[in-house]
C-alpha cells in the first residue's frame, strides 16, 4: 500500500491482502446460496397501525403493506425504516466516486493532496484488468467528480463506469423497537478509510446469526435484539478512534503527515496498526459459528 502526498510517497508492505472483487458476480454467488426469494419494491417506512416494537411488524412500500415478525433494514444511510433519517449534506456522510478503467497496477495506492480534496483523499485499487480511481471527501458537500476526473487523467486511465454515493462515518444504532439495521443503515461503514462492504458482511453474519436463532426457537426476538445490539455498540470505541483519526488527518500540515508517515513505515508499527486495523472486522468471523 503506498501513500503519496505533496512531499513524497511512501510504501508499506501489509501484514495481510486487500481483496477487490467483480461486484455483480458476487451477488450471484450470494443469491445462489441464500434459498431466498427477492422482490424489488421502494419503501416508505413503517405504517402507523403498528409500532415497532409490536409482535408483527408492517412495513409500507409501493406494493403495499408487508407484515413480518423480523425486519431488517439494509436500505442505506437513508435509514428509512428509522424514526429519523439524514438528509445530506447536513449530516455525519462522506462522498466518494470512482471510476473503473481498463488498467493494470501492484499497489493499493493512496493520495492525500488539498489541491485534489480538501478533506479526503484519492486512491487507485487493482482489480484484475480494472484500475478502479477514485476521490473521497469527509464533507458531504465536497465536490467529488472533477477530482475524479483529473486523477484518472493523471493517471492517464479513462474515466468510465462511474460508481460512487454518500456513505456514513458515524456508529448510529444497529436496533431500534424492534428492527435491526445493518450496514449503512447503522452507520457501519469504518471512518478514516471509508471501508463499507467488509463491515456489511461482518455485521450482516452478526444479524444473521441473531435471525437464525429466533427462526429456530433458540432465542426470543427481544433476546437477539438485545444481543444484536450490543454486539454492534462493542465496537463504538473502535468507531470514535477512527472518527477522530478523520478529523485529525486532514488539519495536519502536509509535512508533518508525510514526516507520520515515514515514521509509522516501520515493519512493526506497520503490523501492529493494520492488524488493529483487521481486527475491527476480521475476516474468520465469517467462518462457521460453533455451537
Amino acid at each position: 500500500m503506498r501513500f503519496t502526498t505533496p512531499h513524497g510517497s511512501v510504501r508499506y508492505r501489509l501484514p495481510w491482502s486487500w481483496s477487490a472483487f467483480d461486484y455483480r458476480h458476487l451477488c450471484q454467488l450470494l443469491y445462489e446460496q441464500s434459498g431466498s426469494r427477492f422482490q424489488t419494491a421502494t419503501v416508505k417506512g413503517v405504517s402507523d397501525e403498528g409500532t415497532l416494537a409490536a409482535e408483527v411488524i408492517p412495513v409500507v412500500t409501493d406494493r403495499g403493506v408487508l407484515r413480518a415478525p423480523l425486519v431488517v433494514d439494509a436500505l442505506g444511510w437513508r435509514r428509512v425504516l428509522g424514526r429519523s433519517g439524514y438528509q445530506p449534506p447536513a449530516a455525519p456522510l462522506s462522498r466518494g466516486l470512482e471510476v473503473h478503467p481498463h488498467g493494470q497496477s501492484e499497489d493499493l495506492d493512496v493520495w492525500i493532496e488539498r489541491s485534489m480534496v480538501r478533506r479526503g483523499y484519492g486512491w487507485r485499487v487493482p482489480a484484475a484488468g480494472e484500475a478502479r480511481v477514485g476521490v473521497a471527501s469527509y464533507a458531504p458537500g465536497g465536490h467529488v467528480r472533477r477530482p475524479t476526473d483529473q486523477l484518472a487523467a493523471r493517471l492517464e486511465l479513462e474515466a468510465v463506469r462511474y460508481q460512487g454515493n454518500w456513505f456514513p462515518h458515524r456508529l448510529r444504532p444497529a436496533v431500534e423497537g424492534s428492527i435491526f439495521f445493518v450496514g449503512d443503515s447503522a452507520g457501519h461503514c469504518f471512518p478514516l478509510s471509508g471501508e463499507g462492504i467488509r463491515t456489511a458482511f461482518y455485521f450482516g453474519i452478526a444479524c444473521g446469526r441473531e435471525l437464525t436463532a429466533v427462526l429456530e426457537q433458540r432465542r426470543s426476538r427481544a433476546a437477539a435484539l438485545e444481543r444484536y445490539a450490543s454486539f454492534s455498540a462493542g465496537h463504538a470505541r473502535a468507531f470514535a478512534v477512527a472518527g477522530a483519526l478523520q478529523r485529525t488527518i486532514p488539519a495536519l500540515p502536509p509535512r508533518l503527515l508525510m514526516s507520520g508517515l515515514r515514521l509509522l513505515a516501520r515493519q512493526w508499527l506497520i503490523d501492529r496498526t493494520f492488524g488493529w486495523y483487521l481486527d475491527q472486522a476480521h475476516p474468520s468471523f465469517a467462518l462457521p459459528e460453533p455451537r
